[in-house]
C-alpha cells in the first residue's frame, strides 16, 4: 500500500500545500491537492518561524486532501502518514568538496557500495556549528590516471577520489520543519530541497543533459537550480522574491500591501514601456468609494525595478558558479511570479539566454490529474511527488 499513493507537504513563504498522488500504470496521477494561506509570523523567507501557527494550518489543509482522496473509490481507507516534506530557507549555500581513498585491493572492482560509503562519508563534512550538509551530489570521480569518471563502479585501481558538491542549510530549518510535521502526527520519510522538487517537476532530459538554470521565484525567496552534463552542478537562494515586488509597489504608489498584491496581479507587468499611456488603477475603499488613483505606469516600473533586480541576480550566480558558458538549453522560470505579464521577455533580456515558464504538465503527471496542479505554483509540490516515488524504491519499508 506505501508505495502506490505518496503524500507531501510544500510549505512556502505565503501558503502551504498537501499533496497526494497515485501510481498507476500509465504514470503519476495527483488525486488530492489543496493550498492554504500562511500567516506572515508563521514563515519568513521559507523558514518556519512560528510551528504552531503552520501547523494548524496544515492540519486543516490536510483535512481538505483527505476529504477530496476518500471521497474517490478504492481510497477511502488510505492513511496520510508518511509525508514527504521541502526545505529551503535563506540560508541555504553550495560549496565543493573532495575526498580520496586508497584502496586494500586494488586489483579488485569498485563496487557500489564502496562508492556510497564515500558520499555518506561526505554528509559528516564539517561545515559550521549552526549548519547541517542537506545534500551531496557528486560531480566526478578519478580512478589511478582515469580523470573525470561519471560512474567509478566495475573499475579497478590503487586510489579512487571523488569530487562534490554539498548543499548546506541551516540547522534550525531542519529542525523546525521536523518539529512541524511531527507536531502534525505524520512522519516525516525524507526532506527534499525546493529547486530539487521543482526541476523534478519540470525539467527534461534534454535540459538536464545540455545545461539549464531553473529559477522558482516564490513569495519570499528565488531558488536557483543549475543542471549539466545530467547533474546538479550549484544552488543558491536570493532572500527575495514576489513579496519584495508587492512591498515596493506599496511604497511606491501608496497603497495598502493587501490592495499591491492585488494590483500586481490583476493588472501588473515586468516592462514598464508596455504601460498603457494616461491610464489609471482606481484603488476603492469597501464601500466602492475611490480613495487613491494609481498611474499605470508607475505600477509597472515598480514591478519592473524589483524584477530586474532578482534577475540580475540570478545572471550574477550563474556567472560565478563557472556554467555559464555551459548551458545551451536556457532558463526556466517557475513560482507564483512566473505568472507576471512579460516575466519572459524581461529575463531573456537580462539572462541573454532563451527562457521558457515551467509549470507541471503531462510528461509529469497524467492528464487526468487535479486541475490546480498544472501551474507554476504547484511546480514543488509536484516535484516532491515525483521524488517521493524515486525514494519509495530506495528507502526501507515505512512503518
Amino acid at each position: 500500500m506505501s508505495s502506490r499513493y505518496v503524500t507531501a507537504i510544500d510549505i512556502g513563504t505565503s501558503k502551504l500545500a498537501v499533496i497526494v498522488g497515485e501510481k498507476t500504470s500509465t504514470g503519476i496521477r495527483i488525486i488530492g491537492y489543496s493550498e492554504s494561506p500562511l500567516p506572515s509570523d508563521g514563515v519568513r523567507r521559507s523558514e518556519i518561524m512560528n510551528p504552531m501557527k503552520v501547523i494548524s494550518v496544515l492540519k486543516a489543509t490536510l483535512q481538505k486532501v483527505l476529504e477530496q482522496v476518500h471521497s474517490l473509490p478504492d481510497t477511502e481507507h488510505y492513511p496520510i502518514r508518511n509525508v514527504y516534506v521541502n526545505i529551503s530557507g535563506q540560508s541555504l549555500r553550495c560549496c565543493s568538496a573532495g575526498m580520496s581513498r586508497n584502496r586494500q585491493d586494488p586489483d579488485s572492482m569498485i563496487s557500489a557500495e564502496e562508492v556510497a560509503s564515500m558520499l555518506d562519508e561526505m554528509y559528516l563534512t564539517k561545515v559550521e556549528s549552526n549548519e547541517q550538509t542537506l545534500f551531496v551530489v557528486p560531480q566526478y570521480y578519478n580512478v589511478d590516471e582515469f580523470m573525470d569518471v561519471g560512474d567509478p563502479v566495475g573499475m579497478v585501481g590503487k586510489e579512487i577520489s571523488g569530487d562534490y558538491r554539498l548543499f548546506v542549510g541551516g540547522a534550525g530549518t531542519v529542525k523546525k520543519s521536523s518539529q512541524t510535521i511531527t507536531m502534525s502526527n505524520l512522519n516525516p520519510r525524507k526532506f527534499i530541497l525546493s529547486p530539487i522538487a521543482a526541476a523534478a517537476a519540470l525539467l527534461t532530459d534534454d535540459e538536464k543533459e545540455l545545461g539549464t538554470v531553473l529559477v522558482d521565484i516564490g513569495a519570499g525567496t528565488t531558488d536557483i537550480l543549475i543542471y549539466q552534463g545530467n547533474i546538479i552542478r550549484h544552488a543558491a537562494v536570493i532572500p527575495f522574491a514576489g513579496n519584495s515586488i508587492s512591498e515596493d509597489i506599496s511604497q511606491i504608489c501608496g497603497v495598502s500591501l493587501r490592495n499591491a498584491e492585488l494590483m500586481k496581479i490583476q493588472h501588473g507587468s515586468c516592462v514598464s514601456e508596455y504601460a498603457p499611456e494616461n491610464k489609471i488603477i482606481s484603488i476603492r475603499d469597501k464601500n466602492g468609494i475611490p480613495v487613491k488613483d494609481v498611474p499605470f505606469k508607475l505600477l509597472y516600473k515598480a514591478i519592473e525595478a524589483r524584477t530586474c533586480e532578482i534577475l540580475a541576480t540570478v545572471r550574477r550566480i550563474v556567472e560565478e558558479s563557472g556554467y555559464r558558458d555551459r548551458i545551451r538549453s536556457g532558463a526556466v522560470l517557475t513560482g507564483g511570479s512566473a505568472n507576471l505579464n512579460h516575466i519572459q521577455i524581461l529575463a531573456r533580456a537580462i539572462l541573454g539566454m532563451d527562457v521558457r515558464i515551467g509549470l507541471p504538465d503531462s510528461n509529469t503527471v497524467i492528464g487526468n490529474s487535479v486541475e490546480e496542479v498544472f501551474r507554476p505554483d504547484a511546480s514543488v509540490a509536484v516535484g516532491l511527488v515525483v521524488k517521493g516515488f524515486e525514494y519509495e524504491e530506495i528507502l526501507p519499508e515505512a512503518p
